[in-house]
C-alpha cells in the first residue's frame, strides 16, 4: 500500500481531512488509550478495522496499529499537534464490526489493554508486520447447500431427538439462552453437534466448534469432514504462521463455513455465525493462562449475543458453575451475577450402544502390605494380560510425563531443580536429561550431588516414559505408544498417534490427559488409571471435581465398541489408589455426576467458594523477590484499611504466598486471593485498591496478573 516519506508534516494537509482513531500495537497500560492520526488523501481506501502504521512517540518511531474509528477530530484536539498516517498494510481490514466491539469487551472484562485484545483476536504476522505468504486457497463451491452431504441413516434416541429440536428452537428465536447438553460418555452428543450445525450450514451460516485438545481434533475433523466436505477447516498452534493465516483470511471471505480447532478458534472471523459447539465445555484449557486471560466460554456466549446465534456446551461432566447456571438456585441466589446467562440443559442418560464398563477401585495400600511395590497392582496386570492375549487393546492413563518425577540424593534429600524456575526437574529417559517442564532448560544427571557430593543420587516417581519401559518388561513383545508433550512436538504428532493405535498398530496407548477424553476405539476393552491421587491434593479447591472428572472421562474410553462387533465382556476399568474413600473415586466409580455435584455442591456452599461467592485472583511478578513481596504488603495494607472503612468487612483476603510455581523464568510470582460473594463490589474493590497502590508507588519493574475467578489456582 502506498507510504509517506515525510509523514511527520502535518501542516501539509488540507483542512477538511478525517482522523482515524487507532489503537497502537503497545500492550503497556499508560498507553491503553487510542491515538488520533490524520488520513491523508492519498490512504482514501483507509477504512475501519485496517491495519496501518503511524509514528509514534517522541522519536516518531513507526508503530503498528488498528483504525477503530473514523470521524472528524473532536474539539479538545488541536489540529497542528495530530501526525499524519505513514502508511497501510493490508488491502483488507483485519477486524470487522463486531471483532472490534469483541476487543472493546474483552479489555474492559479480563483487566487488559485494548492492544492485547486486538493482538489477540488478530491473525499473528511476521516481524515485519507483514501476514506470511500462503498457498492458494482451494476453490470452494459458490452454493454452499451443494457441500452439505446426505444425513447418513443414523436412527436419533428419543434424548438426541429432543437435544436437537432444543437447538433448532435457540436459533430460531435469537440464539439465547447458551445450552448444556449434558450426555454420559458414550451418549451421542457429536451426532446432536452435527444435526445442529448441519441445519445452520443449510440456513446458509457458519459454526465453530471448540475442542479442548488439538489431540481430539484428528477424530472430531474426520467426522465432520465425512458429513460436510469442504465447508470444513481445522485450525490449531501447530500450523504454521502462513497455514493459520490461509484458513482466517478464508473465513473472512466465506470460503469456509465450519472451523474445528481449541480455544483460539473462537476468534475465526466469521460474519454470519450461527452456531457455537463447545466440547467438553469443563476443560481448563478453554482458560488462556496469557494476557488476556480471556475464558472461551464467555467469548463464545459473548460473540453469540453480537450475532444472534447459539451457544452449545457439551460434556459428560459439566463444570460445577455451568451446571449450576441450569439450576433454580441460580436464578434465586442473592449473589449470582445477574448479567450472567442462565442455561438451558438438555440430558442425554444412556449410551447409544447400550454398552457398559465394569469400574475396579483397587487399593494400593493393601498391595504395598503384601509386599507388592511395583507400578502395578496384580489385578491390573493380570486384567492387561488377558486384554492383550484376547488381542484387544489397552489405554493407560498417568497425569505424568517424563521417566521419573524428580532426581535426588538419598544421602542428603537434595532435589534437582531448575535455577530458573522453582521446579524439580523431569528425567527423561530417551536422552538421558533432565528437563524443566515451565521454562525448557535442560541439565544431565548429575554424578555427585552439588549439595553433599554423595554419590547416591537416583530416580524418584514414575512418568509416561517409566511406565511404557515397566509394560515392555512384563509384557516383551507387546507394542505400545506413548502420548504426551514429549512425543506429539510434530505438527501431525497427534494423528499419528491415534491413526496408527487405530490400525491396531499397537496394542497399549500409554498417555497423559491427552487420551482421558474424547476418544472412541471400538477395540479398547480395558482403561488403566496408574495414580489416581495425583489430581486429589494439590491445594486447589476444585481438586475433588478435576480428580472425578478425569476418571469419569477415561473410564469412558472403555467398551465403547462392545455393540459394534466386537465379541466379549464389557469394558473394565481399574483405577489405582492410595485413597479409595475419596467421595470424587467412589462417585467416579459409579459415574453418579449428580450425587456428586450435590456432595461437592454442599462444602462449596459452606466454604462460601464458587459458585457461592467469587474469587479475584492478584499476582505479582518481577525479577527481585524482596520488592514482589514488598509490593504485595502494601497491597494487602491498602484491602485492610478500605475493607475496614467500608464498615461492611466484605472482602475476605486469602493465601498472601508464593504461586505454586514460584518462580518463572527468573521472575518471582507472589498472589493473595480476594473473596466475596458479588462480582461488582469485588472487582470495583480491587481495581480501586490496586489504583490506591500505583499512586504511592510506581511498582518498577513490577507487572501484576488479574483473573477473576481463575480456573486453576496458580
Amino acid at each position: 500500500m502506498g507510504t509517506r516519506p515525510d509523514s511527520t508534516a502535518a501542516q501539509s494537509l488540507p483542512v477538511t481531512c478525517l482522523y482515524a482513531s487507532v489503537c497502537v500495537d503497545v500492550s503497556h497500560g499508560d498507553v491503553d488509550r487510542l491515538f488520533h492520526y490524520a488520513i491523508p488523501p492519498e490512504f482514501s481506501e483507509i477504512s475501519v478495522g485496517k491495519r496501518v502504521r503511524v509514528p509514534f512517540g517522541r522519536g516518531n518511531g513507526l508503530k503498528l496499529g488498528c483504525v477503530t474509528e473514523i470521524s472528524e477530530l473532536p474539539p479538545e484536539i488541536s489540529p497542528e499537534k495530530i501526525k499524519p498516517i505513514h502508511s497501510v498494510c493490508d488491502n483488507f481490514p483485519v477486524l470487522t464490526h463486531e471483532t472490534l466491539a469483541l476487543a472493546f469487551w474483552m479489555r474492559e472484562k479480563y483487566y487488559t489493554t485494548l492492544a492485547a485484545c486486538v493482538r489477540c483476536i488478530t491473525p499473528s504476522a511476521k516481524s515485519d508486520g507483514r501476514f506470511p505468504g500462503t498457498r492458494k486457497a482451494a476453490k470452494t463451491s459458490s452454493d454452499k447447500q451443494q457441500q452439505l452431504k446426505k444425513t447418513p441413516d443414523i436412527i436419533l434416541t428419543n434424548e438426541q431427538s429432543r437435544a436437537v429440536e432444543q437447538i433448532k428452537k435457540i436459533i430460531s428465536e435469537g440464539g439465547m439462552p447458551p445450552l448444556l447438553l449434558h450426555g454420559v460418555t458414550g451418549s451421542g452428543k457429536t451426532e446432536v453437534y452435527l444435526r445442529a450445525i448441519q441445519h445452520v450450514l443449510s440456513k446458509g451460516r457458519q459454526a465453530i466448534v471448540l475442542v479442548p485438545e488439538i489431540a481430539l481434533a484428528p477424530q472430531i475433523v474426520s467426522l465432520f469432514t465425512a458429513r460436510f466436505g469442504a465447508a470444513v477447516a481445522v485450525t490449531h498452534s501447530r500450523l504454521t504462521r502462513g497455514e493459520r493465516f490461509h484458513i482466517w483470511k478464508s473465513a473472512m471471505d466465506n470460503q469456509i463455513q465450519l472451523i474445528i480447532g481449541p480455544r483460539s478458534a473462537i476468534f475465526t472471523p466469521f460474519q454470519n455465525l450461527g452456531l457455537i459447539v463447545i466440547d467438553e465445555e469443563h476443560e481448563h484449557t478453554y482458560h488462556s493462562e496469557n494476557s488476556p486471560k480471556y475464558d472461551a466460554r464467555e467469548i463464545a456466549i459473548k460473540r453469540a449475543a453480537l450475532n444472534n446465534a447459539a451457544v452449545v456446551l457439551g460434556s459428560a461432566t459439566p463444570g460445577l458453575e455451568s451446571y449450576f447456571k441450569t439450576t433454580e438456585d441460580f436464578r434465586h441466589a442473592p449473589h449470582s451475577d445477574k448479567s450472567g446467562a442462565r442455561y438451558q440443559l438438555s440430558k442425554l442418560t444412556h449410551r447409544v450402544n447400550k454398552t457398559s464398563a465394569e469400574i475396579h477401585i483397587v487399593d494400593m495400600r493393601k498391595e504395598m502390605s503384601r509386599g507388592n511395590t511395583g507400578i502395578f497392582s496384580v489385578a491390573f496386570r493380570d486384567a492387561l494380560g488377558e486384554t492383550l492375549e484376547a488381542k484387544r487393546q489397552a489405554i493407560l492413563f498417568l497425569n505424568r510425563r517424563g521417566h521419573s518425577s524428580f532426581v535426588s540424593c538419598r544421602w542428603c534429600g537434595n532435589v534437582m531443580s531448575c535455577d530458573d524456575c522453582r521446579v524439580n526437574y523431569t528425567y527423561h529417559a530417551d536422552k538421558e536429561r533432565l528437563l524443566c517442564h515451565y521454562c525448557g532448560r535442560r541439565a544431565v544427571v548429575p554424578k555427585k550431588c552439588p549439595a553433599c557430593g554423595s554419590e547416591h543420587v537416583r530416580l524418584f516417581g514414575v512418568g509416561t516414559q517409566k511406565l511404557e519401559e515397566e509394560i515392555g518388561e512384563i509384557f516383551p513383545g507387546i507394542k505400545t505408544l506413548r502420548m504426551d508433550m514429549d512425543t506429539t512436538r510434530g505438527k501431525f504428532g497427534h494423528a499419528k498417534i491415534l491413526d496408527s493405535f487405530r490400525r491396531n498398530e499397537a496394542q497399549v496407548l500409554i498417555g497423559t490427559q491427552m487420551v482421558a477424553k474424547g476418544l472412541d476405539f471400538p477395540n479398547v476393552t480395558m482403561v488403566g488409571v496408574v495414580a489416581a491421587d495425583m489430581s486429589l491434593f494439590t491445594g486447589d479447591f476444585r481438586a475433588g471435581e478435576y480428580t472425578f472428572q478425569l476418571l469419569t472421562q477415561v473410564a469412558g474410553r472403555a467398551g465403547r465398541g462392545i455393540a459394534r462387533g466386537c465379541d466379549g465382556d464389557n469394558g473394565r476399568v481399574f483405577i489405582q489408589t492410595y485413597n479409595p474413600e475419596h467421595y470424587a473415586i467412589l462417585l467416579a466409580e459409579k459415574g453418579d455426576y449428580d450425587k456428586f455435584y450435590a456432595h461437592e455442591m454442599s462444602l462449596r456452599h459452606a466454604m462460601v467458594y464458587p459458585p457461592y461467592s467469587h474469587v479475584f485472583s492478584v499476582m505479582f511478578t518481577g525479577p527481585n523477590e524482596r520488592d514482589v513481596i514488598a509490593a504485595l504488603q502494601k497491597l494487602a495494607a491498602i484491602m485492610d484499611y478500605c475493607n475496614l472503612r467500608d464498615g461492611k468487612n466484605r472482602f475476605e483476603q486469602i493465601g498472601f504466598s508464593p504461586a505454586f510455581v514460584s518462580m518463572i523464568k527468573k521472575q518471582f510470582r507472589w498472589k493473595l486471593l480476594v473473596k466475596c460473594t458479588d462480582e461488582s463490589p469485588l472487582v470495583a474493590f480491587v481495581l480501586y485498591c490496586i489504583k490506591k497502590l500505583k499512586e504511592n508507588d510506581p511498582l518498577k519493574n513490577l507487572t501484576i496478573h488479574l483473573t477473576l475467578n481463575p480456573t486453576v489456582m496458580e
